[in-house]
């Protein structure tokens, strides 16, 4: 209805899915970032666009449509409310959101002053952005329904005063009272504004036509009664006695459920009545004509409703006498659609086109899903006055017609184009005249030119010597007794490549049954049969390789074994035809079922995420027993459907081994505990008393003493080193590797081991590096232990021992140096327990194999030189920590 108020107009909800651009102008990078994709993570309908400056930003308001903009206010060069401001000039009605981080009532009374449609501020968590798109719903909801509504008041008031008709509001009663007529009521019905407002004339009564008063009224008030808008067409007599058609579209204003007045529009529609006359006439004639024809027609109008049509129509696209009833042009186009068409969108394109082009005539053709062809041709149906009553549309059935054509075509692709693309060529034989014709694809695969004739004797010829007999058999055979041949052989070129063929022969006869011509074809198939040859290589290969693998394989499909190798019976108990066609499922133990069965279902799922390739199971086997499975999967094609290929293998016995491993170092870590807190606490009293010894004992004695107490704490200190020892063995976990200061652990040490050992000289040549390198809290063990050897296994009165460190620039080298017996050089390489990796090997003690398992560790690097001019020198080389990144 057309109605001067505004409380009908639909301006939608807040949450409605029209789209929504916003540009969000932070010079924040990874914040704005972070912010597009909560918001547009948040709202599917949001796009934002993006800028770091607000010079940025009316680049981006002058190149694309924006709905929204979000900015920052501290920003460089030009704050938030600069920005605003020069936004306002371009978009003076643009929704403008302040969302900062800098809050205070300053700069929120400036930003309302400013007029920023809304401020909202920074705060930590994502839940600041379902605020923010809320705030941009709100606003770019509000933009918009102001601007709706402007557009619906502009129309109508340009529709009053450009539209020929009247606007109206009026009582309901019959006589139609009326309380408001716009201008141009008197072009319409010849009395003036005033005549019908004061009473003077009643629309109902006199002018109204007699004759559709009642059903105008019933149909109104059937609108009312169910609350729709009403539309009538019905005839009015002006004020000199004309009689007009008029199309009247309104609707009730109710009040708390009464009616309490009618408003809407009238225009006139005698022209478009008369014109609907005489297409009515023309449609008459029309329909006379359709059923003489062999076509099928259809006749649509203006309004794309169908107007007419012929039994032929019908008869040959077999539509439903119902559908057509409907008398609708689109229920025809879906049900063909959806039904006939081969090519649906090449079909509604065209049709499209047309009724966008009502003046364009068209012919084309139409394939239907049965193999039909239909000929199409469209044109408008255009009166004497040129008036355009709609389209008619002709269908011919031409199926046979493109039969005929395509068979010639086949004919004509045979003897041109299958020669060049598939090495085919074709000749015939006439007996009678002892003439023998080629085809261009035949003299390509003998290798002559384009002009070369042979005779039949010339063309035996050309086969290898070992198949001319077979080939010149079969030709007189075929000659003389009509038989037909298919053969594979060999010719010669004549630059003596020798190629693989195959040539076909039939007989054609006359009336008497004589032979008329031998015709036949010939075809190149040597790069056919190396392929083949290599497929039969391959498919060899690949199954040797399947049956000889270690592993068990199988190949699923629709959730059951398709292929299954050797290995795979063997590991399951199940024999092979037990196997195939079993679900896969069957083989694997109750509890891992579930986990296999998802992996599978996301794996053969494209929207899935893709679930490991390798993971543990076990399987249940033919006799109950159960075998734990290392298995890896992937997907593939197998025989032209999806499939998952797995390899399983038996990790049964490694398994045990790993659970009996892991028992072993757990009693190794207690016999560790037990061992060496019995040792510590026994020795604790051995040295006790042997201290209380030392006043008791003669001069003679003091020396046996002493080598009890050193003995002693010997074997308290080897306590400490078995300890780290076995911590760094039975560590389940990865070693943790970290920055760590040289220079701090090393002097620790060097002190310690100077109070440990008062006799002997330890002393460090130049500073050490302040330098972290690649270690862990052990590095203490590794320079401990190298201090210890190199003072204990000395048999100098004064044990010297020297130590000294050089940064390089990737590494880091620490010297131990001694002046005690040396190491044999067969043992520099075995000394830390390389190669064999057990307590039993070739080095010096547990001590130094504590040293190489942790430099190795490390990534580092330890071995042992001669000192000069006597002793030992041990080297360890550590890599630099990487230097912290920069901020």
């Amino acid at each position: 209805m057309v109605s001067p108020q505004t409380d009908n107009i639909s301006v939608g909800p807040p949450g409605n899915e029209e789209a929504i651009s916003i540009l969000h102008v932070d010079d924040q990078i990874d914040f704005i970032e972070m912010a597009a994709r909560f918001l547009e993570g948040e709202r599917d309908r949001f796009t934002v666009e993006t800028a770091t400056s607000a010079s940025e930003g009316l680049e981006r308001l002058s190149e694309k449509s924006i709905d929204c903009v979000v900015s920052d206010y501290q920003m460089p060069g030009m704050d938030g409310l600069e920005f605003l401001e020069a936004v306002r000039e371009k978009r003076p009605d643009l929704p403008f959101i302040l969302f900062t981080g800098k809050g205070s009532e300053e700069v929120a009374s400036d930003a309302i002053s400013a007029g920023v449609t809304d401020y909202l501020q920074k705060t930590p968590g994502s839940e600041q952005f379902n605020i923010l798109a809320n705030r941009i719903e709100n606003a770019v909801h509000q933009t918009r329904t102001e601007h709706r509504l402007e557009e619906s008041q502009r129309r109508f008031r340009t529709l009053l005063s450009n539209v020929p008709g009247m606007a109206y509001r009026c009582r309901n009663e019959r006589g139609w009272p009326m309380l408001f007529v716009s201008d141009d009521c008197a072009e319409l019905t010849g009395y003036d504004q005033s005549e019908f407002v004061d009473g003077d004339v009643s629309y109902g009564r006199d002018v109204m036509h007699p004759d559709d008063r009642d059903r105008v009224w019933e149909s109104i008030q059937d609108a009312l009664e169910s609350r729709e808008p009403f539309r009538v067409e019905y005839r009015i007599r002006s004020a000199d006695g004309m009689e007009k058609w008029v199309w009247e579209q309104g609707q009730g204003v109710f009040d708390g459920g009464e009616v309490v007045a009618l408003e809407g529009f009238i225009s006139n529609i005698t022209e478009r009545q008369r014109a609907q006359e005489r297409l009515e006439y023309q449609s008459s004639l029309l329909e006379a004509q359709m059923e003489t024809t062999i076509d099928g027609l259809l006749v649509i109008d203006e309004d794309r409703t169908v107007v007419s049509y012929n039994d032929r129509f019908v008869e040959m696209w077999g539509i439903p006498d119902e559908l057509v009833a409907t008398e609708s042009d689109q229920a025809l186009l879906d049900w063909v659609v959806e039904h006939k068409l081969a090519d649906p969108e090449e079909f509604l394109e065209l049709v499209e086109a047309l009724y966008t082009n009502p003046g364009e005539t068209s012919r084309d053709e139409v394939r239907l899903t049965d193999g039909r062809v239909f000929d199409r041709y469209s044109a408008p149906v255009v009166g004497d006055d040129g008036t355009n009553y709609g389209r008619l549309w002709v269908f011919r059935d031409i199926t046979e017609r493109k039969e005929r054509e395509r068979e010639l075509e086949r004919q004509e692709f045979l003897f041109s184009r299958v020669q060049e693309i598939a090495d085919v060529g074709a000749w015939e034989y006439d007996p009678q005249a002892d003439e023998i014709t080629w085809t261009d694809g035949i003299r390509r695969i003998h290798g002559v030119d384009d002009d070369y004739e042979p005779t039949l004797e010339e063309a035996f010829d050309f086969y290898h010597p070992e198949d001319r007999d077979e080939i010149t058999r079969a030709v007189t055979s075929a000659i003389e007794n009509g038989e037909e041949y298919d053969l594979k052989l060999r010719i010669v070129r004549p630059d003596g490549d020798i190629r693989d063929i195959r040539t076909r022969g039939e007989v054609s006869t006359d009336e008497r049954g004589e032979t008329e011509l031998v015709r036949g074809v010939f075809q190149d198939i040597t790069e056919r049969k190396e392929h083949e040859q290599e497929l039969v290589e391959e498919r060899e290969k690949y199954t040797t390789l399947v049956e000889q693998s270690h592993d068990s394989i199988a190949i699923v499909q629709n959730e059951e074994f398709v292929f299954v190798n050797t290995r795979m019976t063997e590991i399951t108990g199940y024999d092979e035809d037990e196997l195939l066609g079993m679900p896969f499922t069957e083989v694997i133990t109750p509890e891992d079922q579930l986990l296999v069965q998802d992996r599978y279902e996301r794996r053969l799922d494209s929207d899935a995420d893709s679930p490991p390739s390798r993971y543990t199971l076990t399987f249940e086997t033919k006799d109950g027993r159960k075998r734990v499975v290392e298995v890896s999967a992937a997907n593939i094609q197998y025989e032209g459907a999806p499939a998952g290929l797995a390899s399983f293998r038996d990790v049964t016995e490694r398994q045990r081994y790993e659970n009996e491993l892991e028992q072993v170092n757990e009693q190794l870590e207690i016999l560790n505990r037990v061992v060496r807190h019995d040792i510590r606490n026994d020795m604790a009293v051995i040295l006790g008393w042997a201290d209380l010894l030392e006043d008791s004992v003669d001069d003679d004695g003091q020396d046996n003493l002493e080598k009890i107490l050193t003995s002693g704490e010997h074997i308290v200190e080897l306590t400490e080193i078995a300890r780290d020892y076995v911590e760094t063995l039975t560590s389940g976990e990865e070693v943790e590797i970290k920055p760590t200061a040289l220079r701090q652990v090393l002097t620790n040490e060097i002190t310690i081991r100077q109070e440990a050992y008062p006799g002997a000289e330890i002393t460090g040549d130049g500073s050490i590096p302040d330098v972290d390198v690649q270690a862990n809290e052990m590095l203490s063990s590794v320079f401990r232990n190298l201090l210890n050897n190199a003072v204990q296994h000395n048999d100098k009165d004064t044990p010297v021992v020297t130590v000294a460190a050089e940064e390089r620039e990737d590494d880091v080298r620490v010297t131990v140096a001694d002046n005690g017996p040396g190491i044999p050089e067969m043992q520099h390489e075995t000394i830390f327990g390389k190669g064999e990796r057990s307590l039993e090997s070739s080095g010096t003690g547990i001590g130094l194999y504590l040293v190489g398992t942790l430099i190795d560790q490390y990534g580092g690097d330890v071995t042992v030189e001669d000192n000069e001019p006597e002793g030992a020198t041990f080297t360890v080389t550590l890599p630099k920590a990487d230097p912290p990144q920069q901020r």
